[in-house]
């Protein structure tokens, strides 16, 4: 089973790690909610654009392009992306 096939119980923080990781070719471990996504992750507009794919294929929730812009961190994604699943 891959990290993005992951039961829905598990936990969104380490969901989105798992996705992170894959997405960008990193260590989960090295993924912190801290982290800057571009400054410290180096994510470009290439990146951007697997985040969401990801976000999408993980959680079943649409990234819009204000969320985008307005994601700094990575806790800032998760917080989105929390957000977005209160909703359903």
């Amino acid at each position: 089973m891959s990290a993005l096939a992951t039961p829905h119980h598990t936990s969104i923080p380490s969901r989105l790690r798992a996705m992170l990781a894959e997405r960008l070719g990193l260590n989960e471990q090295d993924i912190a909610d801290g982290l800057h996504l571009v400054d410290e992750l180096y994510v470009d507009s290439l990146d951007l654009v697997e985040i969401e794919i990801g976000v999408m294929e993980t959680f079943g929730v649409e990234l819009s392009e204000e969320d985008i812009l307005t994601m700094q961190t990575v806790a800032d994604l998760r917080t989105i992306v929390s957000n977005k699943l209160a909703l359903l």
